[in-house]
């Protein structure tokens, strides 16, 4: 088992990625707590965890990753259940529909920047000071996106907030060298989530409509088809890993050859 009894915080572990990457990762050996601002969506995750039979450790911590006091109180009661920490993925993020900057109300932008960029500073901070604390080489993963290499029209905020992450783990990997704490990043592409289909922008696609969508961008990608959750989290699964201990600051595309650079 490649994370045998390693102790994980995943942000955003209530479905899409997040979900994968906590499935993956039970399978793997670790101990997990999972964040999530929906209370159903954690209750579903456990769910497919018993299900799958891992026996995986598991606690559920309802909050926003946004939130200075909450991001602390999710640290806190990781430590305080499993005693220590050794993995931090920053999954966590949201969507805005399609709105030109011109239209862009200014809550929508702060928002998105919010949640997927402010929280990569707030949970990375505390868990380098806690690998500190312990004297061991963590692992901090984040999610970008292939939008934060390259711009899309219309989703600047979500396109802004992902580069960050990407800049962020460049210059954090190079503060944390010295502690020997690996600081990477992936950059999924097209992934089938309910990001994707909708549900992270507060809209509803039915089944034709996302088909469409997604017969219009397969020309775009190399291998075919779309991506998995389970496709992104064998990539976080082997940067948790001792497998990646000489990788850092590194950002990854999973993207079946969306994104090359």
């Amino acid at each position: 088992m490649l994370l045998k009894d390693r102790v994980a915080i995943i942000t955003g572990g209530g479905r899409g990625i997040g979900r994968g990457t906590a499935l993956r990762f039970a399978r793997e050996g670790a101990k997990l707590a999972l964040v999530d601002i929906e209370q159903a969506h954690l209750d579903e995750t456990a769910r497919e965890l018993e299900a799958a039979g891992s026996g995986a450790e598991h606690i559920l911590l309802r909050g926003d990753v946004s939130s200075s006091a909450d991001v602390q109180g999710f640290f806190d009661a990781t430590v305080e259940r499993f005693g220590r920490l050794d993995i931090l993925v920053n999954n966590a993020g949201i969507g805005t529909p399609p709105v030109p900057i011109i239209n862009m109300p200014e809550e929508a932008w702060d928002r998105t920047l919010s949640v997927n960029l402010k929280s990569v500073f707030l949970c990375s901070k505390l868990a380098a000071l806690q690998f500190i604390k312990q004297k061991t080489r963590g692992r901090i993963i984040s999610v970008a996106s292939q939008a934060g290499k390259t711009g899309y029209a219309y989703l600047t905020p979500y396109c802004a907030s992902k580069a960050g992450i990407i800049l962020f783990t460049q210059a954090f990997a190079k503060e944390l060298g010295a502690q020997g704490i690996n600081v990477n990043c992936v950059c999924p592409g097209t992934i089938d989530t309910p990001l994707l289909r909708g549900a992270g922008v507060g809209l509803k696609m039915d089944d034709a409509t996302f088909n469409g969508f997604i017969k219009n961008v397969l020309p775009a990608i190399t291998l075919g088809r779309i991506g998995t959750p389970d496709d992104v989290a064998k990539v976080i699964t082997f940067l948790a890993s001792d497998e990646a201990e000489y990788m850092t600051g590194q950002a990854i595309n999973i993207t079946g050859g969306q994104e090359m650079h």
